[in-house]
């Protein structure tokens, strides 16, 4: 299988849920090097979480969506 990589403004779905859409805002590692991603809800930009990109790879939790925002994009 091939590698998902995430990027700055890709979307991803709710594996379960596939009208809750996330926008991922930011990249970033935690103090033990894991890489997570900081994603908001694309209807309700207040509600943001991180994750780790594990989780965000796992087809059983998300799935990508669309095609990711350019860096010069806004949201």
């Amino acid at each position: 299988m091939a590698r998902l990589d995430i990027r700055k403004g890709q979307r991803f779905c709710n594996a379960d849920a596939s009208f809750i859409v996330w926008l991922v805002d930011g990249l970033m590692e935690d103090s033990a090097g894991v890489p997570h991603a900081r994603l908001h809800r694309v209807n309700d930009p207040n509600t943001i979480k991180t994750l780790s990109i594990a989780a965000l790879r796992d087809g059983r939790l998300y799935r990508p969506v669309g095609t990711p925002l350019g860096d010069d994009q806004d949201r």
